[in-house]
C-alpha cells in the first residue's frame, strides 16, 4: 500500500539554450528535495531515484510503481538576462490527475528566495491535498555568498554529482576556486569531501590517498558547522571505521537523522546494525533507504550482501545485480554475486564469472580473491595456492585490507583454522576495518567458536552479540539512560514504520524491533512513556484516527472504518481507549470538528 505522504521531485526541465540553466535546475530540483525532507512525516523521494528519470518521459503510472509514491512534482525553469520563470505542476500517481499548477515569475538575483517561495509553495498544496502536515515558516535558509558564486557553486556540484571521475575533478576544481573566494561557505567543503570519500569508497582513486584529499575539506567543515547533517554523518563513519566506537557512530547517526532524514543515514545505520550482528533490524533500516531512493545501486548492493551474509544466496543475487545495471562502475556486486555462484553449488559457472570480470581492475583484488575463494571451496590446491602466493604480494600495498580479507577467507575454506586466526590478529593489529564485518560473514562460521578468535572480536567490538555472554535478567532491566536511549529508537520506529497499523502487533513483534527481550521492552514502556503495551500503541491508533477521520477522502467512511484502518481491531477497545485519551467521543470529536 502507497503511504499517501510520499512525493517525488523530479528533475526540473530546462527549458533554455543556456547551460548554465541547466546547472539551476539541478539546483533548484535538490533544493526543493532538501526543502520537503524536513517536514515530518512526510516521505520524499532521495536524489539518486529522481534524478534517474532525468530526460526521459514517464507516465503518472511508471511514477507510482517504480517510486511508490502517491505524489509527484515536475517542472522547468526558462532564463533570462532579467526574468527567470518557473513552472511546477504536482500531479496524483493514483488517477493520473494534475490537480494544480502554478508559473513563477521572478528575478533571477533572488534565488534563495525563490527556492523557499517554491517549497513552501508546493508545501502547503500538497498538505491540502493530502491532509494535516506541520510546515515551517522557512523550508530553505538563505546563504550568505553573492548569486554569481552560488551559481559557480551549482555548476561544480553539477560536475561531481556525475560521480565518475573525469567529471568528478572537473567538479572539484569549480569548488575549490569557489572556496578562494568565499571561504566561510561550507558546501563547497562538504561536496568536495563527498566527491573524494566516494571515488576512494568504489575504487575509482586508491582509498588512501582519495580519504587523505578529503580530509582538510572536512576539518574546515566541521570548523564551520559541526552540526550540519551532512557533518554529523561523515563524524558517524569515522567513529565506526577508524575508531571502531559504535556507541558514538550511532550517536552522530542519530543526530544526522533528526536534522533531516535521508536514506544514506538509514543505509548507515544498517551498516553499523550489520558489525553488530543484528541482520534483522539492518534490513529493517535498510527496507527504509530503499523506501526513499529505490534507484540507489548502493541500497540495492546492500540489501543483497545482508542477504547473502544470512546465507539466503538465491534471493541475493538479483538484488546484486540491480545494483550493477544502475551503476556499472559500482565494486562491490562482483565479489558477492560469484559468491552467491560458488555457495549454490555453481562452481564453474563461479570460476567463469570471475575470470570474465571486466570494468574492474586487478588491483582491487575481486578477481584475484574471487578465484582464490573458488580453487579453495573446490580443493583445487595447486591453483589456489597460486593464487594465495599472489594475494600476499598485495599485504604490503594500500589494497592490505582486501588481501588480508581474501587471505583469512581462504585459509578458513582450507581449514586451515590456525593460520586463518593468525591472519585475524594480524588484521586486528593493523586495525584493518575488515575485522569489523568479519563475526557476520558466513564462511567464517567454523571459526567463530574458537577461544582465540572470540576474544579478538571482543576486543574489537566490545557489544558483539554474537560472541558476548547471553545476557541474564536482572531485576533491574535497564539502566535510566538505556530507558532514555531506547525510548527515543522506539519512537523513531513506530513513526518510520507505522507499527501501530497492524491490528495483530504483540509485545514481541515491538521486542524484535529493538532486539531487546519482550521482559526489557514492556519494562520500557511502564518506566520510558508511564504506558503498558496497549496503551502506548492505541495512543498512536486515536491520534491516527484523528488525522483520517477528517480527511476528504474518508468523508462516506464510517467511524469504525476509519478506527480499523487506524489499527483497532475492536469498536469497545476503540471507544474506550478515544474517551480515556481525549476525555469525549469519537462522535463528538467529529461533530466539533467538522
Amino acid at each position: 500500500m502507497i503511504d499517501k505522504k510520499s512525493i517525488a521531485v523530479l528533475p526540473f526541465v530546462n527549458m533554455s539554450n543556456n547551460i548554465e540553466n541547466e546547472y539551476f535546475c539541478d539546483g533548484l530540483t535538490e533544493e526543493i528535495i532538501n526543502a520537503l525532507a524536513k517536514i515530518k512525516d512526510l516521505s520524499v523521494t532521495s536524489r539518486t531515484s529522481s534524478f534517474y528519470f532525468k530526460n526521459k518521459t514517464v507516465t503518472a503510472k511508471e511514477i507510482r510503481e517504480r517510486l511508490n509514491v502517491a505524489t509527484f512534482i515536475e517542472g522547468s525553469v526558462r532564463a533570462s538576462k532579467n526574468k527567470i520563470r518557473i513552472t511546477v505542476q504536482m500531479i496524483d500517481t493514483g488517477n493520473d490527475l494534475h490537480f494544480w499548477s502554478e508559473t513563477f515569475d521572478r528575478n533571477p538575483d533572488n534565488v534563495f528566495q525563490i527556492q523557499d517561495e517554491v517549497s513552501l509553495f508546493i508545501a502547503e498544496k500538497l498538505r491540502e491535498h493530502i491532509g494535516h502536515l506541520e510546515i515551517e515558516d522557512k523550508l530553505v535558509e538563505p546563504i550568505n555568498v553573492p548569486v554569481a558564486i552560488y551559481r559557480e557553486y551549482l555548476k561544480g556540484r553539477y560536475y561531481i554529482m556525475k560521480l565518475d571521475v573525469k567529471n568528478s575533478i572537473k567538479g572539484i576544481n569549480i569548488l575549490k576556486d569557489v572556496i578562494k573566494k568565499e571561504p566561510n561557505f561550507i558546501q563547497p567543503y562538504l561536496d568536495i569531501n563527498l566527491s573524494y570519500t566516494y571515488m576512494g569508497t568504489l575504487g575509482l582513486l586508491p582509498a588512501d590517498e582519495a580519504f587523505q584529499n578529503a580530509q582538510p575539506f572536512f576539518q574546515k567543515a566541521i570548523e564551520l558547522n559541526p552540526n550540519s547533517s551532512r557533518v554529523q554523518l561523515n563524524l558517524s563513519w569515522i567513529e565506526c571505521w577508524h575508531n571502531w566506537n559504535l556507541e558514538k557512530a550511532y550517536e552522530h547517526a542519530n543526530k544526522a537523522l533528526e536534522i533531516q532524514p535521508s536514506d544514506d543515514i538509514y543505509l548507515t545505520i544498517s551498516n553499523y546494525l550489520t558489525v553488530e550482528g543484528k541482520l534483522d533490524s539492518a534490513h529493517n533500516f535498510l527496507d527504509k533507504a530503499l523506501q526513499l531512493d529505490p534507484f540507489s545501486a548502493m541500497n540495492h548492493h546492500y540489501k543483497g550482501f545482508l542477504l547473502y551474509l544470512q546465507e539466503k544466496y538465491n534471493d541475493a543475487l538479483p538484488y546484486l545485480q540491480k545494483a550493477l545495471e544502475l551503476n556499472t562502475d559500482l565494486v562491490f556486486p562482483p565479489l558477492y554475486i560469484g559468491e552467491c555462484l560458488l555457495f549454490t553449488g555453481k562452481q564453474e559457472e563461479a570460476v567463469t564469472y570471475y575470470n570474465n570480470l571486466k570494468g574492474i581492475p586487478v588491483t582491487d583484488l575481486t578477481q584475484l580473491g574471487g578465484l582464490a575463494l573458488c580453487y579453495a571451496k573446490m580443493n583445487d590446491y595447486k591453483k589456489c595456492e597460486e593464487k594465495v602466493i599472489e594475494l600476499e604480494t598485495y599485504l604490503e600495498s594500500k589494497n592490505i585490507d582486501k588481501a588480508f580479507n581474501f587471505l583469512i577467507l581462504v585459509n578458513v575454506l582450507l581449514g586451515n583454522y590456525d593460520k586463518a586466526i593468525d591472519l585475524v590478529e594480524q588484521a586486528f593489529e593493523n586495525h584493518l576495518p575488515l575485522i569489523l564485518l568479519l563475526n557476520t560473514e558466513p564462511i567464517i562460521k567454523p571459526i567463530k567458536n574458537n577461544k582465540r578468535f572470540k576474544s579478538i572480536m571482543l576486543k574489537a567490538i566490545p557489544d558483539n552479540v554474537n560472541y558476548k555472554q547471553k545476557k541474564k535478567y536482572k531485576q533491574a532491566l535497564l539502566d535510566t539512560n538505556e530507558i532514555k536511549k531506547y525510548s527515543k529508537e522506539l519512537e523513531q520506529i513506530m513513526i518510520d514504520y507505522k507499527l501501530y497499523l497492524n491490528p495483530d502487533l504483540s509485545l514481541k513483534d515491538l521486542a524484535s524491533y529493538l532486539e531487546l527481550p519482550a521482559n526489557y521492552v514492556s519494562q520500557l514502556l511502564n518506566l520510558g512513556f508511564q504506558k503498558n503495551f496497549s496503551e502506548y500503541v492505541n495512543t498512536f491508533r486515536v491520534n491516527e484516527f484523528k488525522e483520517r477521520v477528517l480527511q476528504k477522502e474518508n468523508k462516506g467512511l464510517t467511524i469504525m472504518a476509519v478506527a480499523y484502518d487506524s489499527g483497532f481491531n475492536s469498536k469497545t477497545v476503540f471507544n474506550t481507549f478515544f474517551k480515556k485519551i481525549e476525555g469525549i467521543t469519537p462522535n463528538a470529536y467529529l461533530k466539533s470538528n467538522s
